[in-house]
């Protein structure tokens, strides 16, 4: 069984302990509306998620099993902003899923991370195109 580490604890990822600002998160993430720009929600939310965001990868459509760490932080972070930004999601809506997901967040700070990430088998091959 793997071992959940917060992204922010390893050696590798540095970089993701700074603080994230929104208009990094907006640069970073075009599919991200602007007209969200200057919703609290969404400050909150870059600021508490922000070193998730920054390891964040857009899927290919070839990923199966939902990708790795880095693609299921997408989904779960970015994607409601992106159907709100392509039309298919209404603002209200969008701002009350961020605001769950930081209640989710709340709840379990410590292991939150971890619990967005299934559980994968050892020695099971990584997601992606091959």
């Amino acid at each position: 069984m793997e071992t959940c580490h917060p992204p922010t604890t390893r050696k590798s990822t540095g970089s993701v302990q700074a603080p994230m600002t929104v208009e990094e998160f907006l640069a970073r993430f075009p599919e991200v509306p602007r007209d969200l720009r200057d919703e609290a929600i969404l400050t909150e939310y870059v600021m508490v998620f922000g070193p998730l965001l920054r390891l964040a990868q857009k899927p290919t459509p070839c990923m199966r099993d939902g990708g790795d760490a880095q693609h299921v932080f997408y989904v779960r972070l970015i994607n409601d902003l992106a159907i709100y930004g392509i039309g298919l999601a209404k603002r209200d809506r969008t701002l009350a899923r961020l605001s769950a997901t930081l209640n989710q967040y709340r709840a379990q700070p410590a292991t939150f991370a971890c619990t967005l990430v299934p559980q994968r088998a050892s020695g099971a091959p990584r997601s992606g195109c091959t």
